[in-house]
C-alpha cells in the first residue's frame, strides 16, 4: 500500500535551489540519424529537498541524471542546449566546473554499481578514499569504524569480508549497497540515486532510504531519486516529476502527483500500483508500450496510448503549462 504523509511545505518565492536545470536538450547520434533523447527538460532541487524522477524504462531518466553529473559518453551523446547550476555557480556549460563539484558537491550512484566502483581495489580501500574525501579523520581509526557503522546500517552482516572483498566477488545487491555507502560517506550536498532500490529486497529498501534520510536530516542533503517505482516515490519524495519520452509531463508536490495526477500518463502510473487489499479488484492493465524515440508520433507523444485522446493532441504537442504555485503538467486537456 502506498503511504502518503504530509507533504513538507514549500515556502512560496523561496530562493534556496541547490540545483537547477533548465531547458537541457541532449542528442544520440546514430549513423543516419539524430535522436533527440531529451527535450527542454527543467527542473529544480531546494537545500534538503527529496525530488524524484518517475517513468517507465526508456523515458530519459537516466540519461537526465548523467547529463546533470557530466558522465554521458561524447559521441553518442551531445548536450544540444540547456544550462545547469549547482549551489549559485552554472555548471555548465562552463568548462571543467562539474569536476570540481563531485564528490563532496554532488555524488551519483549508478543503477549498476559496477560502474562506479573501481574492479582493481578492495570495498575496503575505495571506502576509505571516500571517507578521506568527506573529512573523516583517520585518527583513533574513525574512518574505519564510519565504514563498518553505515555498511552495518545497510545491512550488510559479514562486514569484514565485505570490506575485503573485489567487487567482482560481491552480488549485485551488495555492490549495490557498498556503493551507496561510498556516497552517503562522503557527506556531499546532493546525491542522485538512479533507481538505488533494484535488485533488493523489501526490508533493505526500508533501511536504505531510512540511512538516506538521515543524512539529509543531518547535514541537509538533498536528494535526486531516480525510479519507475511510484511506490518509492511516495514514500520518499517532497516533490515528483513524471517523464515521458524525454519530456517533463507533470510535477507537482507528492501529494498532488499522488492524490490528483492530473496527467493521463500519471494516472496510469498511480494505478499500475498495487493497493494490497483484497477488495481491491485486478489491476488496470497499461495500454500499449514506450514509443520508439527514434520515431515518436507526431503531436503529443502520448497520444496512442491516452483515453482523453483529441485531434490536437495527434498534431501538435502541449507546452508544458503552470497549474497553481508548484505544480506544472503538459497535457491539452488543460488548455483553455
Amino acid at each position: 500500500m502506498i503511504n502518503i504523509p504530509g507533504v513538507i511545505s514549500q515556502e512560496k518565492g523561496l530562493k534556496s535551489e541547490l540545483l537547477l536545470v533548465k531547458g537541457l536538450t541532449v542528442d544520440f547520434e546514430t549513423f543516419d540519424k539524430k535522436i533527440e533523447v531529451l527535450k527542454d527538460v527543467s527542473l529544480k532541487i531546494e537545500r534538503g529537498e527529496v525530488v524524484t524522477i518517475v517513468g517507465e524504462s526508456g523515458s530519459g531518466k537516466s540519461t537526465l541524471a548523467q547529463a546533470i553529473i557530466g558522465v554521458l559518453d561524447t559521441p553518442p551523446a551531445f548536450v544540444k542546449r540547456g544550462e545547469i547550476y549547482f549551489d549559485g555557480v552554472r555548471i555548465f556549460p562552463t568548462d571543467g566546473k562539474r569536476v570540481k563539484f563531485r564528490g563532496t558537491g554532488i555524488n551519483m550512484v549508478f543503477q549498476e554499481p559496477l560502474v562506479s566502483l573501481n574492479p582493481v581495489y578492495t570495498i575496503r580501500k575505495q571506502l576509505l578514499e571516500a571517507a578521506e574525501i568527506g573529512g573523516i579523520p583517520e585518527k583513533g581509526g574513525e574512518r574505519e569504524k564510519v565504514i563498518k557503522n553505515t555498511l552495518t546500517e545497510l545491512m550488510i552482516r559479514d562486514v569484514e569480508r565485505v570490506l575485503n572483498s573485489y567487487p567482482h566477488q560481491l552480488s549485485g545487491g551488495m555492490r549495490q549497497r557498498a556503493a551507496i555507502a561510498m556516497a552517503v560517506i562522503q557527506r556531499p550536498k546532493l546525491v542522485i540515486l538512479d533507481e538505488p532500490t533494484t535488485g533488493l529486497d523489501l526490508i533493505v529498501q526500508r533501511k536504505i532510504m531510512g540511512l538516506l534520510l538521515n543524512l539529509r536530516r543531518e547535514i541537509n542533503t538533498s536528494l535526486l531519486i531516480i525510479t519507475h517505482d511510484l511506490a518509492v516515490a511516495a514514500n520518499m519524495a517532497d516533490r515528483i516529476y513524471v517523464m515521458y519520452a524525454g519530456r517533463i509531463v507533470e510535477s507537482g508536490t507528492r501529494g498532488d502527483i499522488i492524490k490528483d495526477p492530473l496527467h493521463p500518463y500519471s494516472l496510469m502510473l498511480r494505478d499500475s500500483v498495487p493497493t494490497g487489499y483484497k477488495e481491491s479488484g485486478p489491476l488496470k492493465v497499461t495500454e500499449g508500450a514506450p514509443p520508439d524515440m527514434s520515431a515518436l508520433p507526431t503531436g503529443c507523444p502520448f497520444h496512442p496510448r491516452c483515453p482523453n485522446v483529441m485531434d490536437i493532441c495527434r498534431k501538435n504537442v502541449p507546452p508544458l503549462k503552470n497549474i497553481g504555485d508548484v505544480r506544472e503538467v503538459a497535457c491539452w486537456l488543460y488548455e483553455k
